[in-house]
């Protein structure tokens, strides 16, 4: 009768540990989205040693968004965006550039308000920051690429006076061209050459990655004929 009943409490006890140790499988989608969202984005503070306190959200609405809260330092992932995120690194991507931003809000109420008279400096600033922090923690930077691609607006002319963010076409380029100049391995070996998003920016990008190649051969040329005068002094 003993030998049954400590079986019984072993069963019971394993059992409840077992439960308790995989609670996060009942969980429902949208405290999953929070909890990825939360753990993402911690991963990629500390991979980059900042040692700035910011928190991250879930927001249930809609929009197809992102933003940041200068005074609370809180980064918000509206769930309008998840459908554009095919994999980690477009999440990543995202929190990055959010990041970004937070470490700018975290400089104080100065820098807050050049950001806000010149926001577009601070939105391309903001994703060649990105750029490191996502190399850092280990994702793909031409991620950040891809996802804008996806969402990012197309404002020229007048219309663009009125608009805190630059035209998509512009983002994407100055993305590339940092990329191209401080981590041309991810363009070589790259694990998104068959992406229908790449290929897309590829195509519309054509002319000016041309001009950025031209631009870096002429750099390149002219250390080498520096070099060689240096050499013949």
């Amino acid at each position: 009768m003993k030998k049954l009943l400590v079986l019984l409490f072993l069963l019971f006890f394993t059992t409840s540990c077992a439960y308790a140790g995989s609670d996060y499988l009942f969980l429902d989608k949208e405290t999953k989205y929070q909890k990825k969202i939360m753990e993402m984005g911690f991963r990629i503070l500390n991979a980059n040693r900042i040692d700035k306190r910011m928190t991250f959200s879930y927001d249930t609405n809609k929009d197809v968004n992102a933003y940041t809260y200068g005074g609370a330092k809180n980064i918000v992932i509206c769930k309008g965006l998840l459908p554009y995120f095919d994999d980690d690194n477009e999440l990543a991507a995202i929190l990055s550039h959010e990041i970004a931003h937070g470490m700018d809000y975290h400089d104080g109420f100065f820098k807050s308000v050049a950001m806000g008279f010149a926001p577009k400096k601070y939105e391309e600033k903001a994703d060649k920051q990105a750029v490191d922090y996502m190399v850092t923690a280990g994702y793909n930077p031409v991620a950040l690429i891809i996802v804008l691609n996806k969402i990012s607006g197309e404002k020229k002319g007048i219309s663009s006076w009125f608009s805190t963010h630059p035209a998509g076409s512009r983002r994407l380029v100055l993305i590339y061209e940092y990329i191209y100049k401080k981590y041309p391995g991810y363009l070589v070996d790259n694990d998104y050459r068959r992406n229908l998003y790449y290929q897309n920016f590829l195509l519309i990008s054509k002319d000016d990655r041309e001009k950025i190649r031209e631009r870096e051969l002429k750099k390149i040329e002219k250390n080498i004929k520096k070099n060689e005068k240096k050499e013949a002094v």
